[in-house]
């Protein structure tokens, strides 16, 4: 199948851009009354222009003012190759360069030239205009490029236009994003009666398909709406699937027109986010002023505008025409993707560019929160910028240390996980084996250090490991370390924890468990509860809580009610009377309770509440009686 493909314009305000468009299209891109009253465009226009080939480009006129760059900028980031216009009775002028330079730092190296109004100048003028052309391009990403002269008001020259950008078209790969997620930044809005709300763009990673529910992320806001695509349109014609590089009209269902600006994004559901740090390459012009870190500038990000604060990541200083990794952390949080490019722009103007002052490609669209040495965090840049993507996505989980990362950060990257180097943890965390084998071993020591402070604790529970590492780690790779180290056999798992093997929870003092067993036993039915005994014995009662524990659990105690221990012989004794006083005499009351025990209140309730709950008696109203009587 033909690969679809968005023809941008390009050029300085009243060139001829709208008015070639009309003529090669028939379609009327200036919409509002402010355009046709002054004869410019303000907002993008979109047209569909059919091939001789059966090839259907879609083209999106961008306005030529300089004021209205931030709106080109918009429109000419969904672009694969550009239409650039400049008039033959003018010549290259400033906003001609300023596009250009647009043009160039997105990546657009694919298009066709048109010298335009050639029914206004002698053929003498035009050939020079195309000599200052060719000169003029001869250094840009538009090197090379086919030259034809045009009049859209005569028509002379439109078959040799539509014969270049057949040519260019053939020959020219699609630029925007056509893996991953289907992604669509919006650049207009309006509302359609019996419809609703309608947006358009230029989709890229995946299709879309009518009746699906997809996510809008507004421009503005950090809250994540859902809905359904209501309906789709390709240049006014109904589709059932928009394929990605195409220009579309999706309609959404039950999402109000103000809630979609320009700059909002529509996307394949929890594959994307907002961010508020992005990490990039960065090119500078060679007309712009050495940047320093500490800058804010002005970023363009697909069809949105944020101010940001730069970040150099490899250098001081950016000279002119350089180019280096930096970061740029938003004010407001964007949208962002890895693989996509950005235009910086400045607030003092620059010769022939205007306040472009570079642009560049996005490398990490969520940097690692784990500090990392500067000359690591440079070297992962650099293999991220080598669009070897098993590298890139090894160098993401590598610099994710310990905390790994989410399966949908990895493939909001664009990039297939198969053959991945990495560990999963949990349904969708990829740690690396390095990274893996580190927390492993810290959990192994973790439970060791438990048993060493606390080796009356027969296991160590999953919050006890996680208390005792050092740095914040994701609960499901500790527990993937954890069973990690169960099948190594250098930990032995059960319902209650971990433990090394070979361990058996132990007094770290004997001499006060068996100081602690003394006391009871000799205390028979009236013990002293754990503050008094503390107290007897000269030790803070945390110290003697875990003792009484460990003593349950061996058999030594038994726990009738919170801080009140009482010798296991001794309850045995009361249970033997207790079952042989009902078998005899049915029920029993309070005060005969008291006299079995021999004990006051203080200990009779709780020795009658205990054997309520040991399910060897039942009460009703004021007795008990044996349970299954």
């Amino acid at each position: 199948m033909t690969e679809r493909l968005i023809l941008g314009t390009a050029g300085h305000i009243d060139h001829g851009k709208t008015a070639l468009v009309r003529a090669l299209t028939g379609v009327e891109c200036d919409r509002l009354p402010e355009e046709k009253a002054r004869g410019i465009t303000i907002e993008l226009g979109f047209a569909p222009l059919d091939l001789p080939s059966g090839r259907r480009l879609g083209i999106v006129d961008v306005p030529g003012h300089e004021r209205l760059v931030r709106t080109m900028v918009a429109g000419a980031t969904g672009i694969d190759l550009v239409l650039f216009v400049v008039a033959a009775d003018e010549g290259i002028m400033p906003q001609s360069r300023e596009h250009l330079a647009v043009c160039e730092l997105l990546g657009v190296d694919r298009g066709v030239v048109a010298l335009s109004k050639l029914d206004a100048v002698s053929p003498d003028l035009v050939e020079l205009a195309r000599l200052e052309v060719e000169e003029e391009l001869a250094s840009s990403s538009l090197a090379g490029a086919p030259i034809v002269p045009v009049s859209a008001l005569s028509g002379d020259g439109l078959e040799d236009l539509v014969s270049a950008l057949e040519e260019v078209a053939s020959q020219a790969p699609g630029r925007t994003l056509r893996d991953g997620p289907a992604w669509l930044p919006v650049d207009r809005v309006f509302s359609m009666r019996g419809f609703g709300t309608v947006v358009t763009g230029t989709l890229r990673g995946a299709a879309l398909q009518e009746g699906e529910t997809i996510e809008v992320l507004p421009e503005g806001s950090q809250q994540v709406l859902r809905t359904k695509i209501r309906g789709l349109q390709i240049h006014g014609s109904s589709a059932q699937r928009a394929l990605p590089g195409s220009r579309c009209a999706v309609n959404l269902q039950g999402i109000d027109v103000a809630a979609v600006p320009r700059g909002s994004v529509l996307a394949t559901p929890g594959r994307l986010d907002y961010r508020t740090c992005i990490d990039v390459e960065l090119r500078l012009l060679p007309g712009a002023p050495p940047l320093r870190t500490g800058r804010t500038l002005t970023v363009h990000v697909g069809t949105s505008e944020r101010p940001a604060r730069l970040t150099l990541l490899d250098r001081e200083r950016l000279e002119p025409g350089e180019c280096c990794f930096a970061r740029l952390r938003f004010t407001k949080p964007v949208v962002a993707v890895e693989g996509d490019r950005f235009i910086v722009r400045g607030f003092s103007r620059i010769p022939d560019a205007g306040w472009t002052l570079g642009g560049g490609r996005i490398l990490d669209a969520a940097p690692p929160r784990a500090r990392i040495p500067r000359e690591e965090r440079v070297a992962g840049l650099r293999t991220l910028a080598s669009d070897d993507p098993g590298a890139s996505l090894a160098v993401r989980i590598k610099q994710a240390k310990l905390r790994g990362v989410r399966e949908a950060e990895l493939l909001r990257e664009v990039r297939s996980l198969d053959g991945i180097a990495a560990v999963r943890v949990g349904s969708d965390r990829w740690l690396d084996p390095d990274q893996f084998e580190i927390l492993v071993g810290r959990c192994v020591r973790a439970v060791e250090q438990h048993h060493r402070e606390r080796p009356i604790d027969p296991w160590v529970g999953f919050a006890a490991v996680a208390s005792r590492l050092p740095t914040y780690v994701p609960a499901e790779a500790i527990r993937a370390a954890l069973a990690a180290a169960a099948e190594r056999a250098e930990l032995e798992a059960a319902r209650s924890g971990h433990r090394r093997p070979g361990h058996a929870a132990h007094v770290a003092d004997p001499l006060l468990g068996k100081q602690v067993l003394e006391r009871l036993k000799g205390a028979g039915l009236a013990p002293p509860n754990l503050e008094v005994l503390a107290r007897e014995l000269k030790v803070n009662v945390r110290e003697l809580r875990p003792v009484a524990d460990h003593l349950v659990r061996e058999g030594e105690l038994v726990r009738v009610a919170a801080g009140l221990f009482f010798a296991t012989g001794g309850i045995d004794d009361l249970r033997e009377r207790l079952v042989q006083y009902l078998r005899k005499g049915g029920e029993i009351e309070p005060a005969e309770y008291k006299k079995l025990t021999g004990q006051t209140r203080k200990y009779t309730v709780p020795l009658m509440e205990f054997f309520d709950a040991e399910k060897v008696t039942v009460r009703r109203g004021n007795i008990r009686v044996l349970r299954g009587s």
